[in-house]
């Protein structure tokens, strides 16, 4: 029987727009345009006679058959990924190394983890490792993660996980701006500076309410949406940003950033060590695990420091 199916391109398009909830999300996974997700999904639409999404100004909504075709299209995709996997790696096979699959926080990894990973990989030079910078833990874990470093107020039920450090946000900027006759000195001094932030405003304006800048506009500054980018304009002194511990605190320790105000906001955020389904007692889980929370606690010492109630500059 002949298979009347929609073009694959449509149908990945709308499955990816569906997990997102964004067509832009959904286009950097698949490295194409917004537009290019619109219209396909929109050519499926037409294919299919029925209307997948509700469209608004800025955001885009499943309707309730758009809901039920993209749970269907999700396992299906499962399935062929899975299959895809037991082809592509053979189990019987131990004449290479071992792959080690992580996914995790972009800014984790690219401003922490990366600098690390030389000395796991001294310690288990028979482990491959395969990194995801991503914050779709759950979706990973369900497909080919083997575990996931999780930023979040909570890790994901579904999965045995592990906290691994709280997070507090403080200030950091390059230590050209504590130079010169126009210098930061109080939190009102930062309506003079560019803010740089993460994702959204929302944590530079609580950060303002609670150290007292009076005068200054949180919404105010460039965003961007990975911590690698704002480290960097920070670097150049384009502007000063919020980090936590980890994503700071190697260019603090270093001198390149410095943290000009005491106040440190305190967030029900956390980075959890979360495990793929029955890799939890896996050796290469344990070795990675046993390995990240010794760095972690090799850290803390410098974590604690950068949260204390004074400013640090390290000259």
């Amino acid at each position: 029987m002949k298979r009347r199916l929609p073009t694959l391109s449509s149908l990945r398009a709308f499955e990816a727009a569906a997990r997102w909830g964004s067509f832009k999300d959904a286009a950097g996974e698949l490295s194409v345009t917004p537009t290019s997700i619109s219209h396909q999904v929109r050519s499926l639409e037409e294919q299919l006679g029925v209307k997948l999404f509700e469209r608004f100004n800025r955001r885009v909504a499943l309707t309730s058959e758009g809901r039920v075709y993209a749970a269907a299209l999700s396992r299906a995709f499962d399935e062929i990924d899975d299959a895809t996997g037991q082809l592509r790696h053979d189990p019987g096979d131990d004449s290479g190394p071992r792959r080690l699959v992580i996914v995790g926080n972009p800014g984790f990894i690219e401003c922490w983890l990366h600098a690390r990973l030389v000395g796991f990989r001294q310690k288990n030079p028979d482990v491959s490792l395969e990194l995801i910078p991503d914050d779709a833990t759950e979706h990973h874990l369900r497909n080919r993660a083997d575990v996931a470093i999780h930023y979040g107020f909570t890790a994901p039920q579904a999965f045995a996980s592990e906290h691994l450090s709280a997070t507090t946000l403080f200030p950091v900027c390059s230590p050209e701006l504590l130079r010169g006759p126009d210098v930061i000195r109080h939190p009102s001094d930062l309506a003079r500076f560019t803010l740089l932030h993460e994702g959204s405003t929302q944590s530079w304006m609580r950060w303002l309410t609670e150290a007292g800048g009076q005068g200054v506009d949180g919404r105010a500054g460039p965003v961007f949406h990975t911590s690698a980018l704002v480290m960097e304009s920070a670097l150049a002194g384009e502007g000063v940003a919020l980090a936590d511990g980890l994503i700071g605190g190697d260019h603090l320790l270093a001198g390149r950033l410095v943290k000009p105000f005491a106040h440190v906001s305190e967030t029900t955020f956390g980075c959890y060590l979360v495990f793929g389904p029955e890799m939890q007692g896996q050796p290469d889980v344990v070795a990675f695990r046993d390995w990240l929370v010794g760095e972690i606690a090799g850290f803390s010492p410098a974590m604690d420091r950068f949260a204390a109630s004074e400013p640090l500059i390290i000259k």
